[in-house]
Parts: structure tokens; sequence; C-alpha cells
């Protein structure tokens, strides 16, 4: 009898077959091989995947996803001060009234123009 060899190569998948098991669109599969952000190769025209690869690949995914999320926890809509709080209580002098004036003065400026 005799050993099998060390090293045997898998069954290779095509896309459907990941998208299938991934739930991921085959065209999005198909998008990530070539730009090579999904480990594949391209036999001929057709490309192929390792199912064992796409497993490992996606369990290190979501690792960095989790890390990713950890580091960025803090809100993203933080409150900015206003305008009076930064300058000691003092309102701006800009008036609702000057935004009125300003947008006549450039509408005057683009019926002139048309």
């Amino acid at each position: 009898m005799t050993a099998a060899p060390a090293h045997v190569m898998e069954k290779r998948v095509d896309a459907h077959a990941i998208a299938e098991r991934t739930g991921v669109p085959r065209r999005t599969i198909l998008a990530l091989a070539q730009r090579g952000e999904i480990p594949a190769a391209k036999i001929g025209r057709r490309w192929t995947f390792s199912p064992a690869r796409i497993e490992a690949w996606i369990i290190e995914q979501e690792a960095l996803n989790c890390q990713s999320h950890r580091v960025d926890s803090r809100p993203k809509n933080r409150r900015i001060a206003s305008y009076a709080a930064i300058h000691g209580g003092h309102r701006s002098s800009f008036e609702a009234n000057d935004t009125e004036k300003a947008y006549a003065q450039l509408m005057r400026g683009k019926r002139k123009g048309a």
C-alpha cells in the first residue's frame, strides 16, 4: 500500500459555488477576484477558488472588522460648540437678513448675465 502524497490539491470551485456558500452575489465575487481582494486564481478564462482559503479569508476579514470598530468607537456625530460658546457668549454679527440680501444680489447678477 502506498502513502498519499503530503500535498494533495483540494478541489477548486468556481465563483457560483462561492456565491452560494457565502450569500454574496457571483458578480461581486468575480469583481473581488479581479481586484485581488479575495484569494483566487485565474485558470484560462475562469476564476477558481479554494474553499479552505476563502473560509480563512472570511475569518481574517471578520477579525479586521472587529478591530477597526474597537479603534473607532467614538461617536461620529460629536457636537461642535456654537459660535456664541466659542466667542464668550457674543452672537455672530451675521444676521438672517444678510442672507436674504446676499441671495437677492446673487439672483440679480444671474438675471443680468442670462
